[in-house]
C-alpha cells in the first residue's frame, strides 16, 4: 500500500511515531480521486524538504500563500486553493489538542467510536475540524491508517466499515459480493459496505496488528485487487489473475478481446 511504503521510509529516516501519524493525516486528507502511488511518494519528499508543513503548530500560523506555494511544488495538492485551506484547518486543529482526533495523532490512542463522530465536528464558526477526512471514504481510511501502519492503539475497530472507492467497488461487483450495476457510488457504497461486513463476520483471517479479523484489515487487501488486479484487466479487456482470489471472478471482457488467462502476462 502506498501509506505503508511511506512510512517505512519515514522510519528509515529516523521519524517518530507522532510524526508519522501527523504525516499520515494530513496526506489522508489529499487522497481524493487521484493517483495515490505518486502523492504518498510526492509527500515523503516535502517532509524531507519542508519538514515544518507537518508540524501543526508550524504550519497553523505559516502564511497561506507560502504554504500553498510548498504544497503545490511538492504536488502534494492538488486543488491548491481548498487544499491549502484544509491542510491549514487541520493544523489548528491538531494544534489545539482539544478532541479525540488530536488526541489519537499526538498519543497513539483512540476508540473508532469516537474518532468517527469526531471528525464530524464543526468548530464555533461552523467550519469542519478536519476537512476532507470525514467523509465516508477517507473517515474510514483514516481510522484504519492509524492503526495501521500509524501504531495508535484503536478500539473498536470492528466497527470501521470498508472504504468505498472505484477499486474497492470494481473487485466487489466482480467477485460477485454484491451487485450495485447502474447505481451511483454514494447509493452503493452502503451495499458494499454491508456486505463486506457480512462476509468478514463469517470468516477468520489475519492482518496486521490491531485491525486483523476486520473490515479494516480486509481494506487494503481490496483497493490492491481493485486497482492492480480489476483495473489491469479492465485496462487490457482480458482476465489476468494476479491470485487465488481471482478464480471467483464474474468479469467478462468482450468477446473480440478475450484471451486465455495467463500469469505470465501480468
Amino acid at each position: 500500500m502506498p501509506e505503508t511504503r511511506a512510512v517505512r521510509k519515514l522510519m528509515r529516516l529516523g521519524q517518530s511515531d507522532l510524526a508519522v501519524r501527523r504525516f499520515l493525516t494530513f496526506v489522508t486528507a489529499m487522497d481524493r480521486a487521484r493517483d495515490a502511488v505518486r502523492l504518498w511518494s510526492d509527500a515523503v519528499k516535502l517532509l524531507r524538504a519542508h519538514p515544518e508543513t507537518f508540524d501543526p503548530a508550524a504550519a497553523a500560523v505559516m502564511p497561506t500563500d507560502r504554504l500553498r506555494g510548498i504544497l503545490a511544488a511538492a504536488r502534494v495538492s492538488q486543488r491548491h486553493g481548498p487544499d491549502t485551506t484544509a491542510w491549514k484547518k487541520i493544523a489548528c486543529s491538531l494544534s489545539a489538542g482539544s478532541d479525540a482526533v488530536a488526541h489519537v495523532v499526538e498519543h497513539g490512542k483512540g476508540d473508532a467510536v469516537t474518532l468517527l463522530k469526531d471528525l464530524r465536528i464543526v468548530d464555533a464558526k461552523g467550519r469542519r475540524r478536519y476537512p476532507f477526512l470525514r467523509g465516508p471514504k477517507l473517515g474510514p481510511m483514516w481510522v484504519r491508517i492509524m492503526a495501521a501502519p500509524g501504531g495508535a492503539k484503536v478500539d473498536n475497530m470492528d466497527i470501521v466499515p470498508v472504504a468505498v472507492d472505484v477499486h474497492v467497488r470494481r473487485v466487489t461487483e466482480n467477485l460477485g459480493v454484491a451487485d450495485t450495476a447502474g447505481l451511483p457510488l454514494g447509493r452503493a457504497k452502503p451495499i458494499i459496505q454491508q456486505a463486506w461486513k457480512n462476509a468478514v463476520d463469517e470468516a477468520k483471517f489475519g492482518g496486521p496488528e490491531g485491525i486483523a479479523g476486520t473490515c479494516a484489515a480486509l481494506d487494503p487487501a481490496l483497493w490492491f485487487y481493485g486497482k492492480h488486479g480489476c483495473g489491469h484487466c479492465k485496462k487490457v479487456r482480458r482476465r489476468v489473475p494476479l491470485g487465488s482470489a481471482c478464480r471467483l471472478c464474474q468479469y467478462v471482457p468482450d468477446a473480440v478481446d478475450s484471451l486465455p488467462e495467463t500469469e505470465a502476462s501480468r
